[in-house]
Order: C-alpha cells, then sequence, then structure tokens
C-alpha cells in the first residue's frame, strides 16, 4: 500500500466515525420505533443533546474510525517483485522469497498464496489489486501463475 492510499484509507475510515458521530441520534432513535430488545437504552442514548455530546460523539468516534484505519494499513503487506526474489514487508518485518524456491502463486478470494516448489505455504495475505493486475504482475517477472476459473452465470459446464 503506498503512502497515497493509506492516507485514503486514514480519510474514509476517520470521515466515516464522524459521520457516523453526526447521524447517530438520528439512526438511534430511529431504530428504538423497533421492537427489538434493550429499547429504553437505545432510546436514553440517542436523547443526548448536551454541546459536549454534539461535540464528543463525532470526535471519539472518527477517532475511532482513525484507529481502525491505522490498524489496517500497518498489518496490510507490501510486495515488491523482481525476478530474482519476492519481497514482502509487513509493518517493520521484511523478508524475501528468491525465485528459485517459488513452486506457484495464485489467486483464492482476495489473498495471494504463494507456496514453494514443496508445497509450503510461503506467503498467504491480502493483496491490493485486482485478479488480472496480479496476475500480470507475477507473469511479468516470470512467477508460476496458477489461475484459478471461476464459472460465472450462464457459463456451460
Amino acid at each position: 500500500m503506498g503512502m497515497g492510499t493509506k492516507v485514503g484509507v486514514w480519510i474514509v475510515c476517520g470521515g466515516a466515525g464522524v459521520a457516523l458521530g453526526l447521524v447517530l441520534p438520528w439512526v438511534l432513535q430511529h431504530l428504538s420505533t423497533w421492537p427489538i430488545p434493550y429499547l429504553d437504552v437505545l432510546t436514553f442514548l440517542g436523547s443526548f443533546e448536551h454541546p459536549v455530546m454534539v461535540i464528543g460523539r463525532p470526535a471519539v468516534l472518527g477517532l475511532v474510525g482513525l484507529i481502525c484505519a491505522f490498524a489496517i494499513t500497518s498489518q496490510s503487506a507490501e510486495l515488491t517483485l523482481s525476478a530474482e526474489r519476492i519481497q514482502i514487508r509487513e509493518g517493520d518485518d521484511a523478508r524475501e522469497i528468491a525465485r528459485e524456491n517459488v513452486g506457484g502463486v495464485y489467486r483464492h478470494g482476495s489473498k495471494v498464496r504463494i507456496e514453494s516448489v514443496a508445497g509450503r505455504v510461503l506467503f498467504d495475505d491480502d493483496v491490493e489489486g485486482g485478479r488480472e493486475v496480479i496476475a500480470a504482475a507475477f507473469t511479468r517477472h516470470g512467477y508460476p501463475w496458477e489461475s484459478v476459473h471461476t464459472r460465472t452465470k450462464g457459463e456451460s459446464k
């Protein structure tokens, strides 16, 4: 994840927290009309209109959003590919996988799995980008990309 992407995640998550803080009283008052447990507690929480709560609620939820964003961006792995090796950085930790140790690379869900020639999992984590972009990056550097084709609606067996 580049710095621009990280800043974007921080802005979106922080902004979502602030927005939730602003609309929370309305949401809780709306939910209080539904037949759900702890109805009195929801009504009570949605009724605060003291200036400290009006300003504090969005500020606190914005801070919670930023904390979540920092956790997301600090835990994401950064892969640097070359024809000789794959460099993996996760936070302050870095390691390298030599090209001759890579037996196969494929994507399952949003995760990319790199396996050794013997079948040992060398990397299995989320990687940003679409399926085609990731596949092109690995194949451009000569890594054995194992394509998993999924059927779409209307496609026959």
